[in-house]
């Protein structure tokens, strides 16, 4: 009779567990978030350089990242899935229809990493806000520059949007955009860094 006044602190304790999370930062430029703590498991999505993540649990080498929440299982697979095992199952740590992302813990650090933009001037200013903005900064400084010079875009374009987005419709390959003269699909100019071309 006695084990339920400790079974209910237990249960209280575990909520209290995330609330000591510890923040940590990504020090790659990309991070992948799986559904299990292993390279098996299927591939939510990705953290990015310098992007912050709270560590809730270590498992080995991997951390969680987040709470447990709904796989959206439809049919036994998971529609959160990007890549890899969708499949629901305990195998690919989606238990109960729930699952939490992890990633690898020798891409995190307590301290944050320096900003590659940090003292950007001009054109630089623009586009410090851009994704992957230390691997191509050269590609997107020549296109902005480009862009402003003929017009299709101006200064303000960038300052509203910040700079250059990683594009997921070409997720394959290293193409990013930016909306010049409004927000709509006609107004999205795109960047292939592999070569500098821009196109609508």
């Amino acid at each position: 009779m006695r084990m339920l006044p400790v079974l209910v602190l237990v249960l209280l304790a575990i909520p209290a567990i995330e609330a000591f999370a510890e923040d940590y930062w990504v020090t790659s430029d990309r991070l992948e978030r799986r559904t299990c703590p292993s390279f098996s498991c299927g591939i939510v999505g990705q953290l990015f350089y310098r992007e912050k993540v709270a560590v809730l649990e270590t498992n080995d080498e991997w951390a969680r990242v987040t709470p447990f929440y709904d796989a959206a299982c439809v049919d036994g697979r998971s529609e959160y899935v990007d890549s890899g095992r969708n499949d629901c199952s305990e195998e690919n740590g989606i238990i109960n229809g729930q699952f939490a992302e992890w990633v690898q813990r020798t891409t995190l650090s307590k301290v944050r990493p320096a900003d590659p933009a940090a003292g950007a001037a001009a054109d630089a200013a623009l586009i410090a806000g851009s994704d992957d903005y230390r691997l191509h900064k050269a590609a997107f400084l020549k296109a902005t520059r480009l862009l402003i010079d003929r017009g299709m875009c101006t200064t303000d374009d960038f300052k509203k949007f910040g700079g250059w987005v990683k594009s997921t419709t070409y997720r394959e390959q290293p193409i990013y955009f930016v909306y010049c003269g409004g927000m709509t699909l006609s107004n999205k100019v795109h960047l292939d860094v592999s070569s500098g071309r821009t196109f609508k």
